[in-house]
């Protein structure tokens, strides 16, 4: 789609548009003026490798081996979307296992854990010094192989956001926007990014600019962020303009970016790169200027740490991988009764099941904040259809239709009222009179509705499996019937011309027919033992090949011998067996001097066996004498016990009976006295 030239006009005069809905809450922004600090290592790095989008991609380390930061843990397929997961410290590889991630539900997930060393070594960087010279297929290239993703909160790939545009528009993208409104309550890792690398993100806005070559670019801040307006207006004087919006909730959502900055409102079904316009994040800005310009992948992020039972609120960048429970003990928790840690900002965090899961690239806020701070949802009541939750609903849709049809669930009604479209802002939560979780269940519909999608594409898979199979069977018994058909023909045919010869022509047909037969008998027992003889004259070449084989073999069973067991010396005993100076003199021996499983791969057999024999024990007719007693059977089998007519009785009986008193419990009344 390109956009007429009125409006990239219309765009170009610093109009703001409204969109639709959205609230006002409370700020919360204690943390805007803490300078960004570095926070110490923790005792262990934990990095999920599991996405949510493709395969996990193939895993380059091993359990015990070193790694330095930077070093690339993974890697994703050529086709796949994903990018690679880094090392964000050096130590050592002490686990590949299964672990809690950072989810509401609590599930879990393969990750890598490292503990590190405390020298913190680093690869090499490789910065692109003349990236202005480069073409945007290896910057694209770039971007992906240092593990660049959407640091807004999405996690998106941000080369496979940049390849899709650019595909869509080859020549010029219409609109490139640099989101900085970051307008959910209490965070402000992007305020403070704006205010302390201002020049590093403009620098990271032209090679975006050198990517895209878009005709516009807009950097979008939120009126309540005086200090990174000024820093920004500095840095930004002839790349960019600065576009300053009102502060609402939720402006920092793409598409009401968009709506104010462009006033274009595109549908939830498309893409935003289909009309032209790419969005990003300035902490995904700033990780693409550190990995073209700089030669550094993507090992650390900006949190915003804050809440009143922290002893101190700060900003701080933290190693990929690092436990909450760390970022929370260096920070002072004071945990109050029923401790919540919020994962997120107030209105689109979630509570976390543990505090022991690790921090990751679209983390942007760990809160702890008390019942006074944040109150507790109250026991929900009925929907009183009051209309709130539509008014501010930026996406135009009625959330309490969608949360009936959920309840009930009823998916497809609920995908017609436009579940998809949601963005989970939680605005509809906040207003709700009847504090019904709205978000909570949009959330849990979501999850519903992917797994119902997942399901009709395994069905219309196996279905389709189930076609090919019917009509590549059919076509095999097609084939079948003509050959046989064919074949039929062929022997009626040669009973037809049977028929018409002589008793004489046909003994001299039925001859040559069995002379033919054994040529053909005779060239094929030729051919076979010609491959034989072929075989045996290059069984010497191909001597010293199997030796080195051998070799081979025996280090690698040496590896895994100390891998699996993680001993220092390999389980298999010492021998100068296989040296580099091969000789096929005594080869036989060094083979016979082998263990079983080596012999095998050798492929030589053990040529005799060694068989001991013993005397046979011969017969005898003395029968064993008795000990003791002649044995009695009387004994062994004594007589039937008499039964008891009681026993057989059955419990399930009610037997009636007169309860009597003892004399001593009875009560002298007037009634015992007559």
């Amino acid at each position: 789609m390109i956009l007429s030239s009125k409006q990239l006009k219309k765009i170009a005069q610093e109009k703001i548009f409204k969109f639709f809905g959205g609230i006002k809450p409370k700020e919360m922004k204690d943390t805007s003026d803490s300078v960004i600090v570095e926070l110490k290592l923790p005792s262990l790095i934990c990095l999920p490798i599991e996405k949510h989008l493709g395969d996990d991609g193939e895993i380059l380390v091993n359990v015990g081996d070193h790694v330095k930061r930077g070093q690339k843990l993974t890697q994703p397929n050529e086709k796949s979307r994903l990018v690679p997961v880094h090392a964000s410290t050096s130590g050592t590889i002490s686990s590949i296992s299964k672990e809690i991630l950072p989810h509401p539900s609590g599930y879990t997930g393969l990750c890598i854990t490292i503990k590190p060393d405390g020298f913190d070594e680093a690869v090499d960087s490789s910065p692109i010094t003349d990236w202005e010279n480069k073409d945007r297929e290896l910057l694209l290239a770039r971007i992906k192989d240092f593990g660049v993703e959407g640091m807004g909160g999405a996690q998106f790939q941000t080369e496979a956001k940049l390849s899709s545009a650019v595909r869509a528009n080859p020549e010029s993208i219409n609109v490139l926007i640099i989101n900085g409104c970051e307008c959910e309550p209490a965070i402000t890792c992007d305020d403070r990014l704006m205010q302390e690398k201002a020049t590093d993100i403009a620098l990271g806005i032209k090679i975006l600019k050198k990517i895209l070559n878009p005709k516009i670019t807009i950097v979008a801040i939120e009126d309540n962020k005086k200090n990174a307006i000024a820093a920004m207006t500095q840095a930004l004087s002839d790349i960019a303009s600065i576009r300053i919006l009102p502060t609402k909730y939720p402006t920092g959502a793409a598409r009401n970016v968009i709506k104010a900055v462009t006033g274009i409102e595109i549908p939830y079904k498309a893409h935003t790169s289909e009309a032209g316009i790419v969005i990003n994040n300035v902490a995904t800005v700033l990780s693409i200027k550190e990995a073209i310009v700089d030669g550094i992948p993507v090992t650390s992020r900006v949190v915003t740490v804050t809440g009143d039972s922290l002893k101190r609120k700060a900003n701080i960048r933290v190693r990929l991988g690092t436990s909450v429970r760390f970022l929370l003990s260096n920070l002072g928790l004071n945990p109050e009764y029923h401790q919540r840690i919020i994962l997120g900002g107030p209105m689109m965090g979630f509570t976390l099941p543990t505090i022991d899961v690790p921090i990751t690239k679209s983390n942007s806020c760990v809160l702890a904040p008390t019942t006074e701070q944040i109150p507790r949802l109250k026991e929900s009541s009925n929907c009183i259809r009051c209309g709130r939750c539509a008014r501010v609903c930026p996406s135009r849709l009625v959330p309490y239709q969608m949360y009936s049809q959920s309840k009930a669930h009823n998916h497809a009604a609920c995908q017609k009222a436009g579940i998809f479209d949601c963005s989970l802002c939680g605005a509809c939560s906040y207003v709700c009179p009847s504090f019904i979780p709205l978000t909570a269940q949009f959330r849990y519909e979501k999850a519903v509705e992917k797994h119902i999608y997942d399901a009709e594409v395994r069905n219309a898979r196996a279905k389709q499996r189930m076609l090919d199979k019917e009509l590549r069977l059919k076509k095999e018994e097609e084939e079948r019937q003509l050959r046989k058909q064919k074949a039929l023909e062929k022997i009626k045919a040669q009973k037809e011309a049977e028929a018409k010869m002589t008793p004489e022509e046909l003994a001299k047909a039925k001859a040559k027919a069995l002379e033919e037969a054994k040529l053909l008998a005779k060239q094929r027992k030729e051919a076979m033992l010609a491959g034989k003889k072929t075989d045996e004259m290059s069984s010497d070449v191909s001597e010293k090949e199997r030796l080195e084989k051998l070799k081979l073999s025996k280090m690698r069973a040496k590896e895994i011998a100390m891998h699996q067991g993680r001993q220092e010396k390999s389980i298999l005993p010492e021998s100068n067996i296989i040296t580099d100076e091969i000789k096929t003199d005594n080869m036989e021996e060094k083979i016979l001097e082998l263990p079983d499983f080596l012999r095998k791969s050798a492929g030589r057999k053990d040529i005799g066996l060694d068989i001991k024999t013993y005397d046979e024990i011969p017969p005898s007719d003395n029968k064993p004498k008795l000990v003791g007693l002649e044995p009695d059977d009387s004994l062994q089998n004594p007589e039937p016990k008499k039964v008891i007519p009681q026993v057989l009785m059955s419990h399930n009986l009610d037997v009636e009976k007169e309860i009597v008193l003892p004399k001593a419990l009875k009560k002298k009344t007037i009634r015992t006295k007559k």
